[in-house]
């Protein structure tokens, strides 16, 4: 099991310091960067806001990562009684609706 995460978070750390070239040309690309234009700012050169793309990523493809393995050690099974649907969607959605009704 520690052996599973362990990989989990090298992938994640992998795929987020892979996919940071890339959200920094997709930043430059649509305009999301933070240019300093008065001397409140920190940063004295452009910088790019879309990190958390990349980290968000790394994140995710761990989860499935993590996700497949598990499922393949028998440890948890994603298709009895919907199991997917039930705790995750269903609960996510009722946490949803709670937030917009109040």
């Amino acid at each position: 099991m520690w052996g599973d995460i362990v990989i989990a978070f090298t992938i994640a750390f992998m795929t987020a310091f892979m996919a940071a070239p890339h959200t920094i040309k997709l930043a430059k690309k649509v305009g999301a960067v933070d240019t300093p234009q008065d001397a409140r700012r920190i940063n004295k050169i452009t910088m790019p806001r879309l990190g958390g793309l990349a980290v968000i990523l790394g994140f995710f493809v761990s989860i499935i990562y993590l996700l497949i393995v598990m499922s393949i050690e028998d440890k948890i099974d994603l298709y009895q009684d919907n199991y997917f649907m039930n705790n995750w969607f269903y609960t996510g959605s009722i946490n949803y609706w709670n937030c917009m009704l109040y």
